[in-house]
């Protein structure tokens, strides 16, 4: 049986991440990411992003900022603690999406 929300706030917080999702697969052919081990370098769209790395005991990870690039993806992180992975994306508002456009 399915369960059922009826709270707005989390309704409207499922219809946002589903956005974001869409936005994330939607984006994801724009992003070039090499494949040899030690280049860190991502490319979207012609647009060159380094990294920034954070190191810590039993933690790594690496950040993106696409805030430049032709893409609605603001950032992009990816880390590690322990042996727990987690990915971060945050969105770039319309406004800026079509700054970038032009």
């Amino acid at each position: 049986m399915a369960m059922k929300i009826k709270n707005t706030e989390w309704i409207n917080f499922k219809s946002q991440f589903i956005e974001m999702v869409e936005v994330l697969i939607g984006e994801s052919d724009k992003f070039d990411f090499p494949i040899e081990g030690d280049n860190f370098e991502v490319i979207v769209d012609g647009c060159e992003v380094h990294p920034v790395f954070t190191k810590k005991p039993d933690f790594l990870k690496v950040e993106y900022d696409f805030s430049l690039c032709n893409t609605q993806i603001r950032t992009l992180s990816c880390s590690i603690y322990k042996d727990a992975g987690r990915i971060e994306v945050t969105l770039k508002n319309e406004e800026q999406v079509v700054k970038n456009l032009l």
